[in-house]
This record gives structure tokens, C-alpha cells and sequence, in this order.
């Protein structure tokens, strides 16, 4: 450095005097030159060797193969060897349940605990096995939401020997049971929407018990489920049984930036009930959904949006064999199940249901109008045609209001064509030892002589007339006491006595059977008017 002092040369100068423009052709010479010597060493080694002259066969016949026929044997084995040793090493590892245990959990953003062993397995893969697995709850770690007979961590190879990290991508749960309270349903969205750190799961011989508090409500038992995540889509396919009914649910989340979407497939195997909810294109916080059902003579179908714990039914129809009509309204699910719905009946066919009525069991009778208290809401019922054998209802319209198990009919208008209608008011009372109908109805006939002719009692005047009737009517034991019958004045009590005597003793002796039976109805009329 004391020679040469780089310093003092200015190359900026030293470039500008240069003129590369002389020197533009010697990168063609060398190219020229290169092809040149390239062709002339190929022709050479070409004439120096020629491999016709080279008999392989026999080179190749030359060696002993057999000494070395072992050799990939041995290559394999050595392989196999290494990676046994490799993948054995966890073996020796003392694995802090603590340490596990936090990890896991903060993995999976949960409180957790493991009451069991934790065993390191070699096959099928390596995975840690943890035994006795405790979920406590989002809010109260004192609680427990799901526990897990046995745990396996599938280890990824390429970190086997972290001491410290356990590093997996798939985790299996094997004999899991979890509660789900439906009153604490807002924290589990809230904690889903925190996106915790989920990987692949996958779980065998599940059970998920829905509770409302403390109490049982239902549950889905003999659930397999698999997990599945990835940069592009989320998966979910889960299956068990419900309600003695195969279900089937299929969650798809694809992750795409500029058009994201969600969609959710039910199936109830056994009644053939399809349930598909998308993305809908109403607002943000608005999904859409169907419903299509077929099974036998049933048909379901419906077009509905969801959005604040109310479904919105748009539009729905719905048939089997005792109706066909279509339906709309709104259903509240939570914080209370809650429903307001408008059906619209083209059709009601008597005959067939008072088939189902009488061939139910003596204690489907006795239950027949018993409600869950956890149902209420309010019901239009209408229907624009009844069928039966003997046509004396024509058409009905209702206004019904479930509360806490009973039924408020606060209107229910049967027409009975030429004849004239009839109007009935009351409250179905339900309590752990009886049923009770308390009804008033009003009885409007536009022309007497022909309702008595229907009846076969003739002589009768054409006149309109109009009777009150006030009651209650025992619908575990079917049993009738009437309070009053008026048409212009009140009857008399002895009157009355007989009435109710007559109708029990006809219309109500075989029960249902004999309730809906038009020949008992006309003997009834006859006993009545002698």
C-alpha cells in the first residue's frame, strides 16, 4: 500500500479516454474461436474412441455380481436402522406435564389440564399420547366442559428432537365428551372469533351433550369428526347420531381475499333432510340458507335468512299425508326458542288423521296436547279445505299463542258452509297431573231446518239461531262438565246436567273414536231434541 496509492488515480478519466468502440469486435472473435476449438476436440475423441469397438456384454458378464447382490440390503437396512434410532430418541425424554400441558393449551387458547400419564408411541407415527384430558370452561376454570379419554399429538419429524418445542400439525382426540350450554353460546362465538391457533383435529367415539344450565336437553353420540386447515380453506365433516337420526355436517371457510365465503351443509340421514347455509347478499351479518326434506309422502321446502338469532322464513311448503299448504314468519333461538309463523293450509284431510289419533297409544292420547314449556310463541293457522267423510267442517281459521306449556286459543273459527260457524275461545292448561280445555263457543246457525235435516230430524222451522256454550273438557281422560249453554235465556242446570251426561256417554265413550264419528254426533243431536 505504501507503492500504490489507489487514491491518486482518477478512473473517471481513465474510463472517458478509453474507447470500447475499437475493442467491439474480440467478444466475436473468442466466440468464433471457442466454436472453432469445440468442434475440432468432439471430431478427435470421436476418432479416438469408437465405441462400436467396445463389447459391454461381455464387460458387463466380467463382474461378480454376487458379491455385491447384498449391497442394497444392506443400503435399506441401514436406512431403516437410522431412522428407528432417530425416531426413538424421543423415548429417553422426560416430558414435563406442566410444560405440556401449557403449551397445548396455549396452543389452543384454553384452560386445560392433564390428569393422566403422557407416553411417547412410535406407531403408526410418532406422537405424544396424553391420557385424561380436562377442558375447563371460557369463564370458570372450576368447570368442566369436556373431557378426553386419550389424546394423540402427531410429532412432525423434521423437529423430533426438540426437547423444549413440541411441534405438531395434527391432533386426535379418541373417546371425548363435551357439554355445551346453550346460555353461554355468545362466549363460544366471542372465543371462536378470536381465531384461536387450531390445527387439523380429528376426533373418534365422541359425544356432545347440549344443556340448558345444568339441565340435559338432547345430544349427539357416536360422533366422528375431522378438522381440517389450510392457507386456502377450512374443513369440517362431522357425523353421529341425533335423536336416533344419522347426521352429517360439512363446514367449508375459504379463505379467499377478495371474495371469502362460508358454507354449511346438515344432513338428517334417516328422514332425507338436506339443510345448506351460505354467505347471503343482504348484509354482513345475514346469512341465507334452504331446507329440503323428502321422505315417503313428506315434503319440506323453505328459503330462509338468518341474522341476530332469528330465522326468517321467506318462503316454505310443506305436505304429507294429513295437509298441504305453505308457511312463513320468524323463529327466535336464543336467548329464548320463540317463533311467530303464519301457515296457510290448501288442505287438511280429516280422515287420515283421525286414523293417526285413534291408533296412538293410550299415553300418546293422554300427552297428545302437551307442550315443552321452552316452546312459545304465537301460531296463524288456517285452512282453506277439510276433507272428512261426512263434509261438516268446511274451512278454519286460528290465532294460537303457546306460554309455558299451555296453549291460548284466541281464536278458532270453523265454518260449516250452508249451516252456519262456529267460534271457540279458551286456554289448554297443562300440569304434571292433568290436561284441561277451558273453551267458550259460540254457535251461529244461518238456517236451522237444514242443520237438523243434515241430522235426520226434520219438521223444524227455518230460523236462524245462535248458542252459547261454556266448559271444560278433560283431555287425559276425556271427560266433559259444561258451566253453561244459553240461546235467548240460560238453560237450567238440569238441562245442562243432561246434556253433558249425553254427550259423554256418546260422543265420548270409545274416546277419539267416537268423538269424530258422525254417526254418534247424529245420535247426540237426536237425544237432544226429542
Amino acid at each position: 500500500m505504501k507503492f500504490i496509492d489507489f487514491q491518486r488515480y482518477k478512473y473517471s478519466k481513465f474510463y472517458k479516454n478509453v474507447s470500447l468502440k475499437k475493442y467491439k469486435s474480440i467478444s466475436g472473435y473468442y466466440a468464433r474461436l471457442y466454436n472453432l476449438f469445440s468442434k475440432t476436440i468432439f471430431l478427435i475423441v470421436h476418432k479416438l474412441i469408437d465405441i462400436k469397438k467396445y463389447n459391454f456384454s461381455k464387460i458387463y458378464k466380467s463382474i461378480k455380481w454376487e458379491k455385491y447382490k447384498h449391497i442394497p440390503t444392506y443400503v435399506v437396512g441401514v436406512i431403516v436402522f437410522l431412522i428407528i434410532i432417530y425416531i426413538s430418541i424421543p423415548l429417553f425424554f422426560n416430558y414435563d406435564k406442566s410444560k405440556v400441558q401449557n403449551q397445548i393449551c396455549q396452543d389452543f387458547n384454553i384452560s386445560c389440564k392433564i390428569l393422566g400419564d403422557i407416553r411417547y408411541n412410535i406407531l403408526p407415527t410418532p406422537r405424544i399420547i396424553l391420557s385424561n384430558f380436562v377442558i375447563k370452561s371460557i369463564n370458570n376454570k372450576n368447570e368442566t366442559i369436556g373431557v378426553v379419554e386419550n389424546v394423540e399429538i402427531k410429532l412432525s419429524l423434521h423437529n423430533l428432537l426438540h426437547r423444549n418445542r413440541i411441534n405438531f400439525s395434527t391432533i386426535n382426540l379418541i373417546k371425548a365428551k363435551v357439554n355445551f350450554n346453550l346460555n353461554n353460546f355468545k362466549k363460544y362465538k366471542n372465543f371462536f372469533k378470536t381465531k384461536p391457533n387450531f390445527k387439523n383435529i380429528n376426533l373418534e367415539s365422541g359425544e356432545l351433550e347440549f344443556f340448558d344450565n345444568k339441565k340435559s336437553l338432547t345430544s349427539i353420540k357416536n360422533i366422528s369428526f375431522k378438522y381440517k386447515l389450510n392457507e386456502n380453506i377450512d374443513a369440517l365433516i362431522l357425523r353421529g347420531n341425533f335423536l336416533n337420526n344419522d347426521i352429517y355436517i360439512n363446514l367449508k371457510n375459504k379463505k379467499n381475499k377478495d371474495n371469502p365465503s362460508k358454507f354449511l351443509m346438515i344432513k338428517f340421514m334417516d328422514t332425507n333432510t338436506q339443510v345448506n347455509i351460505f354467505d347471503s347478499k343482504v348484509g354482513k351479518n345475514i346469512i341465507s340458507g334452504n331446507i329440503s326434506s323428502k321422505k315417503n309422502n313428506n315434503r319440506l321446502t323453505a328459503i330462509f335468512d338468518y341474522g341476530d338469532n332469528q330465522i326468517f322464513f321467506k318462503h316454505a311448503n310443506v305436505r304429507n299425508i294429513f295437509l298441504d299448504g305453505k308457511f312463513s314468519g320468524i323463529v327466535t333461538l336464543l336467548p329464548y326458542f320463540n317463533f311467530d309463523l303464519d301457515i296457510d293450509l290448501n288442505t287438511i284431510n280429516f280422515n287420515r288423521l283421525h286414523s293417526y289419533l285413534i291408533a296412538l297409544s293410550p299415553k300418546n292420547k293422554k300427552n297428545l296436547f302437551r307442550i315443552n314449556k321452552k316452546i312459545n310463541g304465537q301460531l296463524n293457522l288456517s285452512a282453506e279445505k277439510i276433507f272428512s267423510k261426512r263434509t261438516l267442517i268446511n274451512s278454519l281459521e286460528s290465532r294460537l299463542i303457546f306460554m309455558n306449556g299451555n296453549i291460548l286459543i284466541e281464536q278458532l273459527l270453523l265454518s260449516l258452509g250452508r249451516l252456519g260457524a262456529t267460534d271457540i275461545t279458551g286456554v289448554i292448561n297443562n300440569d304434571k297431573k292433568y290436561s284441561t280445555l277451558k273453551f267458550e263457543n259460540n254457535i251461529f246457525l244461518d238456517n236451522s231446518k237444514r242443520f237438523y235435516n243434515k241430522f235426520g230430524i226434520f219438521n223444524k222451522e227455518r230460523t236462524s239461531t245462535s248458542l252459547f256454550i261454556s266448559g271444560n273438557l278433560d283431555l287425559m281422560n276425556l271427560r266433559l262438565h259444561l258451566n253453561e249453554i244459553s240461546e235467548d235465556e240460560k238453560f237450567s242446570d238440569e238441562d245442562i246436567a243432561y246434556f253433558e251426561k249425553k254427550f259423554n256417554d256418546i260422543l265420548l265413550e270409545n274416546g277419539y273414536a267416537s268423538l269424530f264419528n258422525f254417526l254418534n254426533l247424529k245420535n247426540f243431536i237426536g237425544s237432544i231434541t226429542e
